[in-house]
């Protein structure tokens, strides 16, 4: 996509956004070089910026930490546009039907492409994750930090599925929708970064989310107490 302004007019919010998440980046890739050189304890906040070309302030209007600019991308915000797209499919207004389960038809469809903007935004190559691999072979406790943001990713996407179906923020359909979902998710992330996959990431998780939707199913299904 191209873009065109006259000379002195703003920068728009997609010029904006560009920019921000360039430097976000330029943050993590400095920060994952010097852990794996240096390990997390040999350099400062002080030393990234420098090398960056940014002030110690605006490294923390990104990251509160060195532990976070160094997991990066899995702890960004999710995408606006994306965002406001997922929560209007279950309007109404929109057409949504609801099936037996009371949840939208659509949602799993929806949470695709959320899903795949996301991985748009955070730049999701083999190159930036084996990179974070090399860092955590030097400091093993950034997984932990990287599990932790999982759980927190989880926890918002069922919200934001609780929102959008009009569901009580602790209805257990919304956490379980999004735990399904979560799994499906970090298998196709496990399939895209293997060396011996020559297939395109939207493509993977498509085809994990059409394989359990066969699985699940059946033209009648009941458990021992559910009569």
């Amino acid at each position: 996509m191209t873009e065109s302004a006259n000379k002195g007019s703003a920068p728009g919010p997609g010029l904006r956004a560009r920019k921000r998440e360039a430097t976000r980046s330029a943050i993590t890739s400095a920060a994952r070089r010097f852990t794996a050189d240096h390990g997390l304890s040999g350099f400062t906040i002080e030393q990234l910026c420098e090398d960056v070309g940014i002030s110690r302030r605006t490294f923390f209007n990104y990251f509160p930490s060195k532990e976070d600019a160094i997991v990066g991308h899995l702890l960004d915000e999710f995408p606006a546009e994306a965002l406001a797209a997922f929560a209007a499919g279950g309007s109404t207004e929109a057409g949504a039907e609801r099936g037996p389960h009371g949840l939208t038809t659509t949602l799993l469809r929806d949470l695709f492409a959320l899903t795949v903007a996301m991985a748009d935004q955070m730049d999701f190559t083999r190159e930036n994750v084996r990179a974070l691999i090399e860092v955590m072979k030097v400091e093993p406790q950034l997984m932990i930090k990287m599990m932790g943001s999982a759980e927190a990713r989880e926890h918002e996407f069922a919200d934001i599925i609780a929102q959008r179906e009009g569901l009580d923020p602790d209805d257990p359909a919304a956490l379980l929708v999004a735990s399904l979902f979560g799994t499906l998710s970090r298998r196709a992330s496990q399939r895209f970064f293997s060396e011996e996959n020559t297939l395109r990431y939207p493509d993977i998780l498509a085809g994990h989310l059409a394989q359990a939707r066969q699985f699940f199913v059946f033209s009648a299904l009941t458990f021992e107490g559910t009569r």
